[in-house]
């Protein structure tokens, strides 16, 4: 009967390690994740996609309207004034030089669609830049 209980236990301990590990998945970004920016917590991988995207978008939609940056993951005047610009392009009554979830859609979807969104899939950068979907 001993046996029996301890059996049962291991396989109840099992399960609940299971359930947690399942719940615990791959870390997203989807909503929720941390505003890129002055005065904001900016992880160097979410810096590096958000120069690396609008990168992408100048080159590829729109040569020579703006120069292109340095992907070295550090939060400067230049990805500050990077961010102005690709806000002034979409959504001119919301410049304030931070990646939120409506300036983050924006270069997933604009951006490098191979660190991006593409074709319902994700991306690297999906996990770092944050977005409404």
């Amino acid at each position: 009967m001993l046996k029996n209980l301890g059996s049962k236990a291991g396989v109840a301990a099992a399960a609940a390690v299971m359930a947690v590990m399942g719940l615990a998945g791959t870390a997203n970004a989807q909503p929720g994740v941390g505003y890129i920016g002055y005065h904001q917590a900016n992880n160097p991988h979410a810096v590096w996609c958000v120069q690396h995207m609008y990168n992408y978008f100048v080159t590829v939609n729109d040569p020579g309207a703006h120069p292109t940056i340095a992907e070295d993951g550090v939060f400067g005047p230049a990805t500050d004034d990077a961010i102005r610009f690709v806000q002034k392009q979409w959504y001119p009554s919301e410049v304030d030089g931070i990646v939120g979830p409506a300036t983050g859609d924006m270069l997933l979807v604009e951006g490098d669609p191979y660190y991006g969104t593409f074709a319902g899939g994700k991306g690297y950068c999906y996990s770092y830049i944050p977005s409404f979907n």
